[in-house]
This record gives C-alpha cells, structure tokens and sequence, in this order.
C-alpha cells in the first residue's frame, strides 16, 4: 500500500483544489474577453468571488463569498442576462434609450449627463443614441430652488460632521462643476468658503472638523478670523480641496452645454423644452396641464420626476401628505456693496463667503459692475404664507450680520428672491433623497409605466445631485432599480414610509 487513508483523502483533496482552481481561472479569462461587452454582469460577480473587500480594506473572503451571494442578486444577476438575449445578445438596443425628464434643475440635468456619458462609455456596442428631452416651465438656470441657490459646495452638516457619503459626492459633484466650467467659467466664483462658530459649542465641533478632515479643512483662531476679516468670532474653518462657491444658474447653463456636446458625439439628443402655464379661464388647469403633460410622455421609454417641489406643487404625485417630504420656502436677499466701499475697506471679507447657520455668499462680478454683488440667506418657512418683506430684512440681518456687518452697514439691497425646497424627512443617515421607481399608481397623476423620482434634496442638493445622479442614471438605463441598492442598501426608505402610512 503506497498510501495510508489519510494519504489519499490528501490527494482526493489536492485534486480536487486544483480542479477547482482550473475551473476559476477559465472563468475569469472568460469574464476579462467578454467585459467589454457586458460589463455590468461580471464586475460585482467577479469582485464578490475572487477578491471582495469590506469598507474598511479588510478582505472579507474568497471564493465562497461567491456562495454566499443572496438569492436576490443572483436572480437580478439572471433578469439582466435574459434583457442581454432580448436585445441581439449586445448592448445594441438596451432596454432604455428615450427618456423624459421633468425639471431641469440640479437633480434632472446630474440625471441627465450621467445617461449620456454611460452611452458614451459603451458607444462602440451600442447603436443610436441616448435621445432625452428635459420639461421644464422655465429655461435653463432661471426656475426654481436651483436658480436661487447659495452655491455653497461642501460636505458637512451643520455640526461640522461629514454627512453620509459626503466625500464621494463631493468628488462627483466637482466633476460636473468642471464639466460646466469648460463652458461657464464664472460658476465658479471661489475656490473656499468659511464657516465661524459664533458660540463655544461651535467653536468645538469646527475644531472636531479640523482635526478628523485636514484635507478639506483648515482651523482659524479668533484672532486670525479677526486679523484676516475684521469679525468678532470664535473661530472658524476655512474648506478648500473642492469645497467651493459656485453660482447655480451659470452653472446649470455649463452643465447643459456639456450634454449637448456628449450628445452629438454619442449619436443622442438632447432637447429643451419650456411647459406653457395653464390660461386662467381654463376650468380645471391642473388637469389639463397634466393630460397634455402625459400625452408628451406616452412616447419615452422612461419618465424621471425630477422637478424638487414642483412635484408637488405642481400635483404630479398628489399631495405633501403622500411623500415623507415637507416643502420649504425659501427667501434670500441680493445686496450690492459698492466700489468704493469696497477700496475704503482694508480687510477681505469684502469678497469671501461665510455661513454659520444662514449664509454671506459673493455672486459673479465683471469689470464694469458697480460693485461686489452678495446673496444672503436663507428664510426656512414651512407656513402656507410667506414672511413679508420687513421680516426677511429682519431675519436675515439679525442672523448674518456678525457674518458681513460691513455689507448690511454700507450695502444696498437689489431684491428678495424666493424658492422651494423638497425637504425629506430626517432618518437614520439624516436627510437623504428619494430615489428609484415611483410605482405608486393610485397616487401618480403621470400617467407612464416606466416612472422614476429623484426628488428631496432640499439643501443638499448641491452635494448630493452628482453621486445619486449617477447612481440613477445606471438603473434607469438598465431599467433595473435593484442596481441602486447595490451603491445605497437603503434606497427604498421613502417607500417604506408611504407603505407604513396606508
């Protein structure tokens, strides 16, 4: 006898290893040929079964990772193998490419981009284009909370702590702005900001900030905000590293012209259309806006909400009272600070941003302006009506003034603006967006079987609209809305609320 029993379990087991191991590597040479084709079927699969990471850069497993794949994303995995085989094997038609999205602020034009540059990513497998047509009530940059925007990009909450997903989402919406730069360089109007404590508990958590992200921000004595500024204060932050001011409206004008351009070297389109307001002597102006509305929509593949406020207000899904949201009106102040106060002033808060609850933000200038332009905000009013002019003033002046004394001391004010914000209902992570199919038929006055949200943004929208833009884009393409929770497991929060409200 050559070998003992346990000897030849020994062999039976190296056999079988190496049998195993053969059978792997095949896979994978199979895989790397056939990736450039279909991506997005082997690179979870691939990541869970060979080589799977844990958040924390710990490896988690091998290959049995691969058996402990869940039911669900293994028959996910087998919907999009079958969407492949309906549409000739390649991704020459994929499931959507005709989409209409409604509202053209932060949310819809993010949406918008990332659709055209997936196609432009995968351009030699796929013919046609990505054809998508924007509905909006007004042009581009001049409607809605968008247009009013502070500008204040940044990833932190009003603590100081990085809110959930903060430095991917930083990173993502960076890349838009410079996409929209190309074509509207004033949208960036500083390359920092400033947040000063105004109070000791504050002052704490800023420096909290300082010393957990000293890539982002830097901590300021009171004695160097006041050197510097000329302000009273605690102290304060000063965010760089792409925490930035940017002016919204110029840069929703960049963010198109990027999409058109995408567009044309994609074999897509990219149109614009403004919605006409419903006649006064129209009877029942909601209905009719959202018949001729559905009508325009019949002919997409998919329709994406993405309107803030206006889906609401506008009775695209009925009632507040039906979404975990809350709607905000916002009100802020435009001043002008004139030249020659400007030259009289030895400090430089003449043209810096602060925030510290409300906000002092510089807008775009050019050499023949009068002056440094400023917005100063925001109301945060949840009654059905507004504050009156005098109450703003006062508002707004008691709760910045140790931000910008110079400015309300020797500034004119130019006009109020005003606008609504979708504000979700604050969870587990904080306020996070509503994102994924809105299949609520009972409810949905848009009439389309194929109807996504993206909604809920409220003041973050500026740091949010590029990461879950992408992240929708993705599904919607792939008409598959299991993709978002493979970047957010709890996507589907709004859902489960409206659910526990019936």
């Amino acid at each position: 006898m050559l070998f003992s029993p346990t000897h030849r379990w020994s062999g039976v087991i190296l056999h079988r290893l190496l049998e195993a191991a053969l059978i792997l590597s095949f896979y994978c040479n199979w895989a790397d040929a056939h990736a450039h084709a279909a991506p997005f079927l082997f690179s979870s699969d691939m990541t869970m079964m060979c080589h799977r990471i844990s958040s924390r850069g710990r490896r988690v497993g091998t290959t049995l990772s691969f058996v402990h794949m869940s039911r669900r994303h293994i028959e996910r995995k087998r919907t999009s193998r079958c969407l492949l085989k309906q549409h000739s094997g390649s991704l020459s038609s994929p499931p959507t490419k005709n989409v209409a999205i409604i509202g053209g602020g932060l949310a819809g034009l993010s949406v918008a981009y990332h659709l055209l540059d997936i196609v432009g990513g995968e351009i030699d497998n796929f013919s046609g284009g990505m054809h998508i047509t924007i509905y909006d009530k007004a042009n581009v940059g001049a409607g809605g909370a968008s247009a009013v925007a502070g500008g204040l990009v940044h990833p932190f909450s009003p603590r100081g702590k990085l809110i959930h997903f903060g430095l991917p989402a930083l990173d993502h919406s960076n890349h838009l702005i410079e996409k929209a730069a190309k074509h509207q360089p004033q949208c960036i109007v500083r390359p920092h900001l400033y947040r000063i404590a105004l109070s000791s508990q504050n002052a704490s958590q800023l420096q909290n900030t300082a010393e957990t992200c000293p890539d982002l921000a830097h901590w300021l004595s009171k004695d160097d905000i006041n050197e510097k500024f000329g302000l009273e204060s605690l102290g304060g932050v000063k965010l760089g590293n792409g925490c930035r001011v940017i002016h919204v409206p110029s840069y929703l004008k960049g963010l198109l012209k990027e999409c058109e351009i995408l567009a044309g070297e994609t074999k897509g389109s990219i149109k614009w259309e403004v919605l006409r307001e419903p006649r006064d002597n129209q009877q029942s102006p909601e209905v009719d806006s959202i018949v001729s509305l559905n009508q325009k929509l019949s002919r997409y593949d998919a329709v994406i909400m993405a309107a803030g406020a206006g889906i609401v207000s506008d009775g695209l899904v009925g009632t507040d009272n039906e979404l975990p949201v809350q709607l905000v009106r916002g009100q802020s102040i435009e001043m002008l600070l004139p030249k020659e106060e400007i030259d009289s002033n030895d400090n430089a808060a003449s043209n810096e941003a602060f925030l510290c609850g409300k906000y002092v933000s510089p807008l775009p200038c050019n050499a023949s302006q009068e002056g440094q332009r400023f917005v100063v905000g925001a109301t945060h009013e949840f009654k059905n009506e507004a504050l009156d002019t005098n109450n703003v003033m006062e508002e707004l002046r008691s709760r910045s003034y140790q931000l910008a004394p110079h400015l309300w001391d020797h500034g004119k004010v130019e006009r109020l603006t005003m606008g609504f914000r979708m504000q979700s209902h604050r969870g587990r992570l904080g306020r996070m967006p509503m994102i994924g199919r809105y299949a609520d038929g009972e409810n949905a006055t848009i009439a389309h079987e194929n109807l996504w949200i993206f909604t809920g943004l409220s003041s973050r929208g500026l740091i949010y609209h590029g990461i879950f833009g992408r992240w929708l884009a993705d599904a919607v393409w792939r008409d598959d809305e299991e993709m978002l929770r493979d970047q957010f497991a709890e996507f589907d929060w709004w859902k489960k609320k409206m659910k526990g409200r019936a």
